[in-house]
């Protein structure tokens, strides 16, 4: 190991002795904290999380304007939030987003949607 990375995990340590900073999951963890929520990012298997989930995807699989790709995003799904992930064109992120809304009811959309060109 050398000096840097040293002095990297002892400042690291400290931030997360003060409390200034959260330790972070594994990518790909379930656990994984959303950066801008205090929601679990974990997916449920409740069956009113998991009905939502498929409610969503056959909107998007019905959806003939959406690219292939804005049809396979990640879609999970709890209590508190609906999160979605994958890589999606410039003009996707607001219609995904509005059929999210249609079957989300009270929970919080996280869309951590990256926009690609497809050019």
């Amino acid at each position: 190991m050398n000096i840097s990375a040293v002095l990297l995990s002892a400042g690291f340590a400290l931030l997360l002795d003060s409390g200034l900073c959260a330790a972070a999951a594994p990518a790909g963890s379930p656990d994984l904290q959303p950066q801008d929520a205090n929601v679990s990012a974990a997916r449920s298997n409740e069956s009113e999380d998991v009905a939502v989930t498929a409610q969503i995807r056959s909107a998007l699989a019905a959806d003939e304007a959406l690219s292939a790709d804005a049809k396979r995003i990640q879609i999970v799904t709890n209590a508190d939030a609906v999160i979605l992930r994958g890589m999606v064109r410039t003009q996707e992120p607001d219609r995904i987003e509005t059929e999210v809304r249609r079957y989300a009811g009270s929970r919080q959309i996280l869309n951590q949607l990256t926009v690609i060109d497809p050019n």
